[in-house]
């Protein structure tokens, strides 16, 4: 499957949601990056070039990475700014966490701060009850669902996933845990792993759990990888069902080399994808808090 012929589509209707908004005024978004790291720079000039076909402003900001959370309030106090991105990692500790809990949430693209993580964790849908303003979800969790949703993994009604098992090799706060909670709330079980062990999620509720890596893949109608490092033991063919759905969203390959000629479904990269619902979320958000102020 090609994420970024998924993504084009999404971009497309975006394209027309953006001109139709015209008339109101310009979306202006300031994308904020505090390191020299090679793909984060290559990732944020993709990001811009691709806002800026939709037809939104998107400012991209180098700041130095000490003057990252002036730069951040600088942004929430300014009026004409609609949406704010930050490329992370930053600081790689919970300085990180400081800062994305820093962006207003009426800005916050990605989801991240703990406004919209806490209405993730409450599968609360919208703002204040309002069911015409919808909740946001963070960018990478739902590229997953929505190609997920494309392939027809997911079925019809209030619990799409009912009766499939799920291993998520990443439990970051970022894009692991949520991407769990988001699939456990749809009726997946979820067997979710990294360095610390395995966690079971039903019903959104996770658990402590004892269940080897082998066992939890043989089980498994999907398969998502995340890990961010070379020395990762990739996942082979001979360890999960033909028929197991594969995704993978890291830098790295987390699957082995023959995945794609062994599984019907193997997803290699969802960057595309990721970058097609920042736009998205920087609709809703314009939509819900900024739309005609």
């Amino acid at each position: 499957m090609n994420p970024a012929a998924v993504a084009n589509r999404f971009n497309q209707a975006a394209r027309e949601d953006v001109e139709h908004l015209r008339a109101v005024g310009d979306i202006r978004v300031r994308g904020l990056i505090a390191n020299n790291d090679r793909p984060s720079l290559e990732y944020a000039e993709a990001t811009q070039r691709k806002f800026a076909e939709i037809g939104i402003n998107y400012e991209l900001t180098q700041v130095e990475r000490l003057n990252l959370e002036h730069a951040i309030i600088e942004a929430n106090e300014d009026t004409a700014i609609h949406g704010i991105f930050i490329y992370f990692p930053v600081f790689h500790n919970e300085q990180d966490s400081y800062l994305r809990n820093l962006v207003d949430y009426r800005k916050d693209i990605e989801a991240g701060s703990i406004y919209w993580t806490r209405k993730l964790y409450n599968n609360d849908r919208y703002v204040d009850g309002d069911k015409s303003r919808k909740a946001l979800l963070p960018c990478t969790p739902l590229a997953i669902v929505k190609l997920l949703s494309e392939l027809g993994v997911y079925s019809k009604g209030s619990q799409p996933l009912a009766g499939r098992t799920v291993t998520i090799f990443n439990r970051s706060e970022v894009i692991g845990r949520p991407l769990a909670m988001m699939m456990s709330n749809d009726g997946a079980r979820i067997y979710s792993i990294d360095v610390n062990g395995p966690m079971l999620f039903i019903n959104a509720r996770p658990e402590e759990v004892d269940i080897q890596r082998s066992q939890a893949l043989r089980e498994s109608d999907i398969v998502v990888t995340g890990v961010p490092s070379s020395s990762f033991e990739k996942v082979r063919a001979d360890e999960i069902s033909p028929d197991c759905v594969c995704l993978n969203f890291s830098s790295y390959s987390n699957f082995d080399d023959d995945i794609a000629d062994h599984n019907r479904i193997y997803i290699p990269r969802v960057g595309p994808m990721t970058v097609a619902m920042c736009i998205r979320n920087t609709l809703r958000l314009y939509r819900n808090f900024h739309h005609g102020s």
